[in-house]
């Protein structure tokens, strides 16, 4: 029913990635993707921290007819960052602490 969807995807950073530096970058990242709306505005937010590192939510808005095209463009958005920045893999950490045990 309306003009425009939003397209829901997660960045899953490593531990160690500065999580405002990538959101800075992935925002400047959608304004380049064809089909993403201004109107409303990409959201581009911290969403959660995980045992691999900080969760980047990143959803843009199309016209309903641009729907999968932006979804794919924006999931090659967020590798391609990753690769330029030289963010390294996602890998679950566990510490244990001294003593415990």
């Amino acid at each position: 029913a309306l003009p425009v969807r939003r397209v829901d995807r997660v960045a899953q950073l490593a531990n160690g990635v500065d999580p405002l530096d990538a959101i800075a970058r992935l925002k400047a990242a959608l304004e380049k993707v064809p089909n993403v709306t201004t109107d409303p505005p990409p959201e581009v937010s911290l969403l959660d921290f995980t045992l691999e590192g900080p969760q980047i939510a990143v959803r843009p808005y199309t016209h309903n007819d641009h729907y999968w095209q932006v979804w794919f463009d924006t999931n090659e958005a967020i590798a391609r960052v990753g690769a330029e920045a030289g963010w390294p893999v996602p890998a679950a950490t566990h510490r244990l602490q001294q003593g415990a045990g």
